[in-house]
């Protein structure tokens, strides 16, 4: 699989047509369905990110097929590139459900905000090839049901301000977002990827990103979401 990574390192994200093939996508699809309707328990990891969004954290801990699949293991590889580490460390994982007619949006954030309570200050310097994540879509997806949207060149830049817009803020599952977006970034150059099922985005911690509402009557929204980090500069910060 060819990974660009001046391309990556110019823009913050990259989209990949294919990463797990379709028995791939069927049995991650089995067990994320499973966990949601409670036949596999994650009861301890499963919340509403911002008390909105359905998001179970870890799922890893409870099934194998995501402690070890060929989707996880093509983000490896395509993260040993980006990162410039012959072993990339995996950090965590997570689902994040949008059922139809959820019409709630994922609002622009860095994730490099998440790194503190309630939020990373402003203005802190983003260290590049330390984290990505990947974002595989377990269905089709589009602007209707909820793809991703990114800003590029945005990671080269000092963190932006964010708040906590939903949930509280000393809760794990609080949502954050960029204050004023649309001032600080130039939201015309917003960058959809719509996926095929099996497809995947991976980005920086440092890159803005966007998901709107499931505003389909009939389509879901499955995103299965994984992390790798370079080992030698996590024991440097």
């Amino acid at each position: 699989m060819k990974v660009d990574v001046a391309k990556f390192d110019a823009d913050g994200f990259l989209a990949f047509d294919h990463i797990a093939d379709d028995a791939v996508v069927a049995e991650l699809g089995l067990r994320y369905d499973q966990m949601l309707a409670g036949e596999i328990d994650c009861q301890p990891t499963d919340r509403k990110l911002g008390r909105i969004t359905r998001q179970i954290m870890l799922p890893s801990r409870y099934h194998r097929t995501f402690q070890d699949n060929p989707a996880r293991e093509a983000g490896r590889q395509i993260a040993s590139e980006l990162l410039a580490t012959p072993d990339p460390a995996f950090v965590f994982d997570m689902l994040i459900y949008k059922e139809p007619g959820q019409t709630a949006t994922t609002p622009w954030h860095q994730d490099m905000a998440y790194a503190a309570m309630p939020f990373v200050a402003p203005g802190q310097s983003m260290k590049p090839g330390m984290f990505v994540q990947f974002w595989l879509a377990l269905d089709d997806v589009d602007v209707e049901n909820g793809c991703m949207h990114f800003i590029a060149g945005q990671h080269r830049e000092p963190l932006l301000e964010h708040y906590v817009a939903a949930g509280e803020p000393t809760e794990e599952g609080r949502m954050l977002a960029i204050k004023e977006p649309e001032k600080l970034l130039d939201l015309g150059k917003a960058v959809a990827c719509p996926l095929r099922a099996g497809g995947a985005t991976v980005h920086g911690y440092g890159t803005p990103h966007f998901t709107s509402g499931n505003r389909t009557r009939d389509r879901r929204r499955r995103a299965y979401i994984f992390n790798f980090a370079n080992p030698a500069l996590l024991k440097r910060a």
